[in-house]
């Protein structure tokens, strides 16, 4: 196993085999670096070939990430659910590799993705369930076979076997989320985790109470979401990796081999998603995300009456103490002069000619933990914006905190 961490320079030399990995970038990271295999903005497990595996994990000064608070602050936003399963990905196609590092953080991460999503849902989906009991009074229709076998033959003249179809919330795809819902509360209650979890998971369970969780495994997969219904359909999607994962077993849920199935985390996009939740939970609908403009896709807008500004996440802690790398400040420039982003941010009836506004832009990048959840709550954006880039005009920098566990 050959282990890194983020953008740590692998010892191979150029080799076509290694572009369709997800963990490593042929590139050349600073002016002063040589071309060579790096460790991209992703952590995870990957196989290199059949006998070794590569296993990258978060950067020095950043190894206490609580990645579990930071998943579930990014469902706090507005964004669509199918954004979210963009952060990460698992092969469980492949082997599973053998890393104690990340031994409960993929079971976690699906199982707070899962929760999140189920939490979405406010009402129960109804069906027709078709039921064949043998009963005291005629209900739907008379099985005429079944019910001579089993009540006329064995001379039981006050049963009668009858089929019929009732309208009910315990249809199948309900069964299976409360399944899933099931093995969740076995590995959370097992891992002890903090309480805003086991919230959403009993929100959950208490939703799903009169629905039974009576699924076979050949028909876990005949199960299907409707695409009117999104939240119904990513929560079947991910409760079907759920029981997968623990290899349709409950005893499995709380397995301590230490081994993962395949599994890459996007952490430059983790962290922009994180701190969305954070903006949004601030500022609400001040926030617009990913507008498009000429010149690109800027993280945020921030849109108000009295302060307009660009902000943009980078997951590099360098920032703190260097200046801003000279791509970055022609990146957020060119955002400025887009005169759609203009318009979007409020300024009106302008265009090629016209003056253009400085706007103020915003660096917003990672350190560890110091206590404070989330520096926008309670504070004007424009009060917080305290730390100038020297030699730029209206270019600040923002430190915002990652959770760590304690």
């Amino acid at each position: 196993m050959i282990q890194k961490q983020e953008h740590e320079q692998f010892p191979f030399e150029y080799d076509e085999r290694y572009n369709d990995l997800q963990l490593i970038q042929w590139c050349k990271p600073t002016e002063s670096s040589m071309w060579g295999y790096y460790a991209s903005y992703k952590i995870g497990a990957e196989w290199l070939d059949e006998k070794e595996s590569i296993v990258v994990t978060t950067k020095r000064k950043m190894e206490s990430i609580d990645f579990l608070k930071m998943f579930m602050t990014c469902f706090s936003s507005n964004l669509e659910l199918k954004s979210f399963s963009k952060i990460y990905s698992i092969d469980y196609d492949k082997p599973v590799i053998k890393v104690p590092a990340f031994r409960s953080i993929v079971s976690l991460l699906i199982v707070v993705h899962f929760l999140s999503v189920v939490d979405r849902i406010k009402s129960l989906k109804r069906g027709y369930v078709h039921y064949s009991e043998n009963l005291k009074k005629v209900k739907g229709h008379i099985s005429l076979l079944k019910n001579e076998r089993k009540n006329i033959l064995g001379k039981r003249y006050d049963r009668i076997y009858c089929d019929y179809d009732e309208y009910s919330i315990d249809i199948p795809e309900n069964r299976l989320i409360k399944k899933a819902l099931l093995f969740s509360k076995h590995l959370l209650y097992s891992c002890n985790l903090y309480d805003a979890i086991c919230q959403v998971l009993n929100r959950n369970l208490a939703l799903f109470e009169n629905v039974s969780c009576d699924v076979e495994i050949r028909e876990v997969n005949q199960i299907k979401g409707h695409k009117l219904f999104n939240d119904y359909q990513e929560a079947i999607r991910l409760a079907k990796i759920i029981l997968r994962h623990f290899d349709y077993s409950i005893a499995k849920a709380d397995n301590t081999e230490g081994t993962v199935p395949p599994f890459v985390i996007d952490m430059s996009l983790l962290y922009e998603h994180y701190v969305y939740g954070l903006l949004y939970e601030a500022y609400g609908n001040k926030i617009a995300y990913q507008y498009k403009g000429i010149t690109g896709y800027p993280d945020f807008l921030y849109i108000s009456e009295n302060f307009k500004a660009i902000l943009d996440t980078k997951y590099i802690p360098k920032y703190e103490d260097e200046t801003l790398d000279t791509n970055v400040v022609r990146q957020l420039s060119g955002y400025s002069r887009d005169l759609f982003v203009l318009r979007k941010l409020g300024y009106k009836n302008i265009g090629e000619d016209s003056f253009i506004p400085s706007v103020p832009c915003i660096i917003v990048y990672p350190t560890e933990g110091n206590g404070i959840f989330n520096p926008f709550k309670g504070n004007r954006l424009i009060d917080i914006c305290n730390k100038r880039v020297k030699g730029l005009s209206h270019f600040y920098k923002i430190e915002i905190p990652l959770p760590t566990v304690i």
